[in-house]
C-alpha cells in the first residue's frame, strides 16, 4: 500500500515570467517521462504550457440512459487504436467528469457550438446498441484539454467515457458564474450522471470492470468526492470505482460532512496558490479521512505557486465573474503552469500504472 502523501515545499508563487523561463529550462525532461509533446499556444506566446497529443479517433456519442433529471443523459467515447498497449481480459475505462465550464467549447462561440451539438445529438444511439456510426466527428465542440486527455489516455490503452452533465440540461455555457446554492445542478446530480456512466459501462463488451478509473477536473473533481463517499449507498448493478483522480476540487462540503469515508483510493492534485478551491481545505480533507480510515489510500499533490487550472495551457488571467470573486473574495487567478503540469501528469501516469495505488 502506498504511504499518503503531502508535497510540502513552500506555496508562495514565483512571478510568471520567472516561472515560464523555469518552465522552459525544466520541462522537456520531465515532459519525455509521460509522453508528453510540448508546444506554445500561437495565440498566447507566452503563456506556460504543454500540449498533449491529438486525438487519434473521433469519439463515439453515445446515449447512457435517463436520470432523475433529464430524459437523455449523453456521453462522448473514446476508445483506443489497435497500437495502444493491449489490456486482459479486456478495457480498462476512464470515466472523466469535466469541470463547471462544461465539455464543450463557448468563450464567444455559443450558436456554433450549439449547432455542432445538434448535429452531434442527430447520432446518439439507444441504451441498447454497441456499434455507432459517427459521419460526423464530434470532438471538435468538446475543449480541447478533454480532447487531448482523452487521447493521452487512449494511448496508455485506457477507453475514455466522458458523461456531459450539462448539454443535455440546456446549461451549455456552464455553471462557473453562478452561485453554488442557485445551480441546480449539484453534487448530487453530477454523482448520479457518474453512477449512469458506470452502469452503461457494465453494458459494454470487452471492457474490464474491475479496472475502472473515476477522474474529475473542478466542479467534475467534486462530483468524484461525492461519488466515492463510502457513507452513500450505492446502487445495486453498479460497477465499483477502482481508483479515483480529482484535480483541484472544492473540498468544503466534503470536509463539513462528518462521516465522509473513502470507497477507493484517491489522488488530489492541487495548486499551493488556488485561490478559488483553496489546497487548505483538501489537506484539512485527507487529514479527517485519514482519522476516520487510518488504512484509507487518500494521496495529496500539492504543486507550489500553481492556480486553479493548473494542467491546461492557457495563459494565467483574473476572473471576476465567479461567485468567490462577488463574495468578497476579491478575484480568482486560474490558467496553466507548465511545470505543475507535466509533474502531475507523470504522477497520474504512475497512479494508473500502479497495482497497488
Amino acid at each position: 500500500m502506498t504511504a499518503p502523501h503531502t508535497t510540502s515545499r513552500s506555496t508562495r508563487p514565483a512571478r510568471p515570467a520567472v516561472r515560464a523561463w523555469l518552465a522552459r529550462a525544466l520541462v522537456a525532461g520531465m515532459a519525455a517521462a509521460c509522453g508528453i509533446v510540448l508546444a506554445q499556444p500561437a495565440s498566447a506566446p507566452q503563456a506556460a504550457g504543454t500540449t498533449l497529443a491529438q486525438p487519434s479517433a473521433p469519439p463515439q456519442v453515445v446515449q447512457l440512459g435517463a436520470t432523475a433529471d433529464t430524459d437523455a443523459l449523453v456521453g462522448y467515447w473514446f476508445l483506443p487504436r489497435e497500437s495502444a498497449p493491449p489490456r486482459m481480459p479486456g478495457l480498462p475505462v476512464v470515466v472523466a467528469l469535466h469541470g463547471c465550464g462544461g465539455l464543450h467549447e463557448t468563450s464567444g462561440k455559443a450558436d456554433k457550438t450549439n449547432r455542432r451539438r445538434d448535429k452531434a445529438d442527430a447520432r446518439v444511439v439507444s441504451l441498447a446498441d454497441t456499434a455507432v456510426e459517427t459521419p460526423v466527428d464530434p470532438a471538435p465542440g468538446l475543449q480541447a484539454r478533454y480532447r487531448e486527455y482523452a487521447h493521452w489516455l487512449n494511448a496508455r490503452g485506457y477507453a475514455v467515457l466522458m458523461p456531459d452533465s450539462f448539454g443535455p440540461r440546456g446549461r451549455m455555457v456552464g455553471l462557473c458564474s453562478e452561485a453554488l446554492d442557485t445551480r441546480g445542478i449539484d453534487d448530487k446530480t453530477r454523482r448520479g450522471d457518474a453512477l449512469a456512466a458506470l452502469r452503461w459501462l457494465a453494458r459494454q463488451p470487452g471492457i474490464d470492470t474491475s479496472r475502472i478509473v473515476l477522474l474529475g477536473w473542478s466542479n467534475g473533481a467534486q462530483a468524484v468526492l461525492a461519488a466515492i463517499d463510502a457513507s452513500r449507498p450505492w446502487p445495486r448493478g453498479t460497477p465499483a470505482v477502482e481508483r479515483a483522480v480529482a484535480f483541484y476540487p472544492g473540498c468544503k462540503r466534503a470536509v463539513q460532512q462528518h462521516d465522509y469515508r473513502l470507497r477507493a483510493p484517491v489522488l488530489l492534485m492541487i495548486g499551493g496558490a488556488d485561490d478559488w478551491t483553496p489546497a487548505t481545505r483538501c489537506a484539512m480533507l485527507q487529514n479527517a479521512v485519514q482519522a476516520r480510515q487510518p488504512d484509507a489510500r487518500f494521496r495529496l499533490e500539492i504543486y507550489p505557486g500553481a492556480y486553479h487550472g493548473f494542467d491546461g495551457t492557457s495563459e494565467l488571467h483574473v476572473r471576476r465573474d465567479v461567485p468567490a470573486a462577488r463574495q468578497g473574495r476579491g478575484v480568482v487567478t486560474v490558467g496553466g503552469d507548465a511545470i505543475a503540469r507535466v509533474a502531475a501528469l507523470a504522477r497520474l501516469d504512475a497512479w494508473l500504472a500502479s497495482p497497488d495505488p
